[in-house]
């Protein structure tokens, strides 16, 4: 089986983080996001794996390149115009064409998905699409479908209403295409997968079938729930790739190389830094705290349940909780960064503010 990846959006939902990069590409603790995505398709025998670009598709190739030191084989389908999610898998058609079945993933889901049991289960239904289906308390911003005791789909609600929202279960954004369904897409024209392509093949009868999972998925793309992506996989509800090593004084921390920790620093479980880091005397790196490469944290500064990419700096005595800081920021001292924040990169924090 191959596979393509829908890599076309801008991310707008995920600004400021991604005024300088890709959805694709923000940092997963200490990873591009899609490394996550191909490391969950090679477990599953998944490796000839196609994205699917529109927006700065320059970006998107200088850091995956090949994708051989990734451990798969990438193309690059660009388009010159948004063509929509079926338009865009439609124009991936030429690296994936042949007899066998195509995963099919929107670009901002972190999954510990089986498209094993997945594949097996469209096989078995004889399904043109099979459509991934997650558990959700709140379906209102999401694509409710509708489904028969055997599974297969009668009706598509998007957005429902709290009177439409007749059950929990949302279109999760992963797919299987059998080869036909590719010939339903018009080629080079925009065309919605959700709201004209599973429709039209529902309306003529085809075989629609949902694949009902209640497996670790979240979409990553407001910054809020990039944030708790990262608490998740600390905490263990999908894997982990390798950043750092354990630490030698505490197996719950994680220390990549060349770190500079002072003695009379506090470290506590659940954190997580990347090389090259500086924690100065006195500071507290709390639970759940992600910093990235050659971040300093000054004197007496503190930071807990906060992600901070590379090259951030806190001052003496700042304090952040609940924030997502972006590569280059300067926090200045006794600095408050309050829950919920979010700095874009080289954001320069004043002395003594509150943010």
């Amino acid at each position: 089986m191959k596979a393509i990846i829908l890599v076309g959006g801008e991310g707008t939902r995920l600004r400021p983080l991604t005024i300088n990069r890709l959805k694709s590409t923000v940092p997963m603790l200490g990873r591009p996001f899609l490394e996550y995505q191909f490391s969950l398709l090679r477990r599953h025998g998944v490796r000839d794996i196609t994205l699917s670009i529109c927006h700065k598709p320059e970006i998107i190739k200088k850091v995956f390149g090949s994708g051989n030191k990734f451990g798969v084989r990438l193309h690059y389908a660009t388009e010159t115009t948004p063509l929509g999610t079926a338009g865009a898998i439609k124009n991936a058609e030429k690296f994936t064409a042949g007899r066998e079945p195509v995963a099919v993933l929107n670009g901002d889901e972190l999954t510990d998905w089986d498209f094993t049991q997945m594949a097996a289960a469209h096989k078995k239904n004889k399904a043109i699409i099979t459509i991934g289906l997650s558990w959700i308390a709140d379906p209102s911003v999401y694509g409710l479908v509708l489904f028969n005791s055997k599974g297969r789909v009668q009706r598509f609600v998007e957005k429902p209403s709290p009177d439409e929202a007749k059950s929990h279960w949302i279109n999760s954004g992963l797919y299987i295409f059998a080869p036909e369904a590719f010939t339903h897409i018009p080629a080079e024209v925009n065309f919605s997968a959700e709201r004209q392509l599973f429709p039209n093949l529902l309306n003529a009868g085809h075989r629609v079938w949902s694949y009902a999972s209640r497996k670790y998925w979240k979409d990553i793309g407001t910054p809020a729930k990039y944030l708790q992506a990262h608490l998740d996989i600390l905490e263990g509800r999908l894997p982990m790739l390798k950043m750092g090593s354990i630490w030698k004084k505490r197996k719950h921390i994680r220390v990549g190389k060349a770190c500079k920790i002072h003695n009379q620093a506090q470290m506590f479980d659940m954190c997580v830094l990347a090389d090259h880091c500086q924690i100065d005397e006195n500071a507290q790196i709390g639970e759940f705290a992600i910093l990235g490469e050659r971040v300093h944290v000054g004197p007496c500064a503190m930071v807990q349940r906060s992600v901070l990419w590379d090259n951030v700096k806190i001052g003496e005595g700042a304090r952040l909780s609940g924030c997502v800081i972006g590569s280059g920021c300067r926090i200045g001292r006794y600095a408050t960064i309050k829950a919920g924040t979010v700095l874009g990169d080289q954001a320069v924090v004043p002395d003594y503010s509150q943010v």
